[in-house]
């Protein structure tokens, strides 16, 4: 879709600048301010603020926003090499409304945080794909970020565009906004100087190979500067008298070094130690290059225990229910405030059993609460299941940290291809487009029908069984099988995965009298309502039917000479689940996609192609070039059309040939 802008010049008591404004919904036009030279050769200052009526125009003392707004154009027209992204996004994203009714409960002694909780919202409903249009408008990849928000800094950079540093804006608190600085401070882990707040993804090695393979994989993939990858390291008391065992930690630790931002971390267990105190004065004296240490399987009485690990190291502290009543001891908290420690929420403990959204928030809450912020989220992760934890980020809007246990394991070894897909799965967040998929659900709900329904493509009238995709709702059906029609010219054998009603099939068949198609789709009645049509348009002995996920229900001897696919457009988390009728038109992480590409090439002859089906209005275009370049194919535009469906969408026809 084509991102339409005006622009002007525009002086203010700043200083001269450009201003672009965006089209959108009268009221949520986002503004880009610029200085009147960009070098983005180099990294450019860059300021998102989000709108604040109250605190922008009017001066409001109850926030820090417009002090913000002024020093961040202060900062702006000195560097001369700057822009402000101005999102109009009131209120944490509820709108003013909801935001002066929020501010009706902060009257009462709520704080920001609660107050948007008590009205029905999240505490923070922002998004930022719009700052990254502009800035990809602009031709801004590396920036140097204005904000004390943490989160914004891994908002923006898991949105593909690299942070290189956050610069601090500093404002001190007045008397009328002391408690919404706290709130700020202890609920969203903002810093109102130039500290630094890290979290961390983490993995767990036995081999320096291991941890090297992965460094090289995340080479130029960790746009976050507050992003650090922990590499977790196995160890008990029987390591402290064997000093090859020892010698083998430290080499694991010494690998570490040769990567940005990766951190070995200790994983410490005292089940086996006769004296924990003891252990922990040993740790520190034999294994002098250990900086942090995960204590594990403390006995829940040892307070004294957790207390000198925090003094001794940079500490994660595991806490599962057994002895999560920890957090309301004084002296506890004390240790892990001024120590800075990390709180693990770990019921797993090993099993790859994972806690419920909702028990996790009761103990996030809690946390909270007492302002302990940097908080870890183990157990029942790995690839393709990470629905839970995106959840719990978007909700928050804060960085949990997270670590993978089993899932990252084949027949109890350490799967490195696993941990791959696990740890670009998280660097590549991409938030899904809420509205849009709300959207989605609710025309596929309402374009469902109780029993079969019609639909004419190209003078020829299919079936549609009422639990297919209806294409008849769908413009670019009719658009895709015509330019496929034309790439398969002259071919003998054409594949199509995710056949719904054999349109694309069928058509195909009736213009290639010699060409032989197989048909494939996950869903069993898909394939059946395609052999319906087949028989009814009298192709039906040259299309075979199979089913299968992608192209698991073809025989592994078929070869090809193009296969298919009309990608499913809608991106979603990883993990989540989809009916199999939303499947139609969700690819939850690209999962299905990712199938593909790998497969794909075993089914094709020599110089055999793909072609895709896609929208880049509606799918992640990035992603897609990004899996594709994985898995060496070289992808081509061959046929784009603006089409009239719901919106006016922009479709492609992508073909892609695989290289050597």
């Amino acid at each position: 879709m084509k991102n339409i802008f005006t622009e002007t010049k525009i002086a203010t008591k700043f200083g001269n600048f450009n201003i672009r404004v965006y089209a959108d919904v009268q009221g949520k036009e986002t503004i880009a301010l610029c200085t009147e030279k960009l070098d983005t050769s180099v990294p450019v200052l860059v300021r998102i603020h989000s709108e604040c009526m109250t605190g922008d125009t009017f001066g409001s003392l109850q926030c820090d926003c417009g002090e913000q707004l002024e020093q961040s154009l202060e900062q702006i027209s000195k560097s001369g090499n700057s822009v402000l992204i101005y999102l109009r996004q009131e209120g944490r994203g509820i709108g003013l409304f909801e935001k002066i009714k929020s501010y009706q409960l902060q009257d009462k002694g709520y704080d920001t945080f609660e107050a948007n909780l008590l009205l029905g919202h999240r505490p923070d409903e922002r998004t930022y794909e719009k700052a990254k249009i502009s800035l990809t408008d602009l031709g801004v990849k590396r920036i140097r970020l204005l904000t004390n928000n943490p989160s914004k800094v891994s908002e923006i950079a898991k949105l593909g565009i690299e942070v290189v540093e956050r610069v601090p804006l500093i404002v001190t608190s007045n008397k009328y906004n002391k408690k919404y600085f706290a709130s700020k401070r202890d609920k969203f882990k903002h810093f109102f100087n130039d500290e630094v707040s890290y979290y961390f993804y983490q993995f767990h090695t036995e081999t320096p190979e291991q941890i090297e393979q992965i460094g090289e994989f995340l080479k130029d993939k960790k746009h976050d500067p507050l992003l650090k990858i922990c590499v977790g390291v196995s160890a008990d008391h029987s390591v402290l008298d064997d000093n090859e065992k020892i010698s083998r930690i430290e080499t694991l630790f010494r690998t570490c070094d040769f990567y940005e931002g990766f951190v070995p971390i200790l994983h410490f267990s005292f089940k086996n130690s006769p004296d924990s105190l003891k252990d922990i004065g040993t740790i520190k004296k034999k294994l002098p290059f250990v900086k942090y240490i995960q204590t594990n399987d403390v006995p829940s009485p040892e307070l004294d225990t957790i207390k000198l690990s925090c003094r001794s190291f940079l500490a994660d502290i595991p806490l599962s229910d057994s002895n999560f009543d920890l957090v309301h001891d004084a002296g506890f908290r004390k240790s892990i405030t001024k120590y800075k420690a990390f709180i693990l929420l770990d019921n797993s403990k090993g099993t790859g059993i994972r806690e419920t959204k909702e028990a996790l928030m009761k103990k996030i809450d809690i946390l909270l609460k007492y302002g302990l912020n940097d908080i870890a989220i183990f157990g029942g992760f790995g690839p393709d299941d990470l629905d839970t934890y995106f959840e719990l980020r978007r909700y928050y809007k804060i960085n949990f940290s997270i670590d993978a246990e089993t899932k990252l394991k084949t027949d109890g070894q350490i799967d490195i291809e696993k941990t791959k897909l696990y740890l670009s799965q998280l660097i590549r967040f991409d938030d899904p487009k809420e509205a849009g998929i709300e959207q989605t659900r609710t025309f596929l709900q309402q374009s469902k029908h109780t029993d079969w329904d019609k639909t004419v493509v190209d003078g020829k009238e299919f079936s549609i069984h009422p639990a297919v995709f209806n294409s008849s709702s769908f413009a670019s059906t009719a658009w895709f099988a015509s330019v496929v029609k034309e790439q398969v010219q002259g071919q003998k054998d054409f594949c199509e995965v995710g056949c719904g009603a054999g349109v694309e099939s069928c058509l195909v068949a009736l213009a290639n009298p010699d060409m032989h198609v197989v048909s494939t789709d996950i869903n069993p009645f898909a394939s059946e309502n395609t052999k319906f049509n087949a028989d009814k348009l009298g192709v039906g002995d040259r299309i075979e039917i199979t089913t299968g996920d992608v192209l698991d229900g073809i025989a592994v001897d078929k070869k090809f000479d193009s296969i298919f696919w009309a990608l499913p457009f809608g991106f979603l988390d990883p993990g989540t689940e989809v009916s199999m009728e939303e499947m139609q038109v969700f690819d939850p992480g690209y999962r299905a996609l990712r199938k593909f590409f790998s497969t794909a090439r075993n089914f094709l002859k020599p110089n055999g192609q793909l072609l895709i089906g896609f929208s880049s209005d509606l799918g992640n275009q990035e992603l897609l070039e990004e899996l594709a370049k994985q898995a060496g194919l070289k992808i081509d535009i061959v046929a784009e059309k603006e089409i009239q469906e719901k919106d006016t969408l922009k479709f492609e026809l992508l073909k892609g040939i695989y290289q050597n």
